[in-house]
């Protein structure tokens, strides 16, 4: 995965599901990331209002609602999905 555009591999990749593409399609490359390296793959799905966390050596947690989003290896960070999709009134 490595390439020159993008020399480092990121601890964080965040993948939005675009129209036409599957969730499937999503998670085979969430896996692919955790086969080049990359630490935690998350999913973010608007249809759904879900964003599941892809983490090596672990099934993936998808998470909705009220459930807390909190990982280890961003301990400062925590947010629920409904956080993340609530209107924010930006857009008229």
């Amino acid at each position: 995965m490595q390439n020159e555009a993008c020399p480092a591999l990121p601890d964080l990749t965040v993948e939005i599901v675009p129209p036409g593409q599957t969730f499937s399609e999503m998670t085979e490359k969430a896996t692919d990331y955790l086969a080049d390296g990359v630490l935690r793959v998350w999913v973010v799905d608007s249809q759904a209002k879900s964003v599941t966390v892809f983490v090596p050596e672990s099934l993936p947690q998808t998470y909705r609602g009220n459930r807390p989003i909190a990982d280890l290896l961003f301990p400062d960070l925590a947010f629920t999905a409904e956080q993340l999709f609530r209107p924010t009134g930006l857009l008229s």
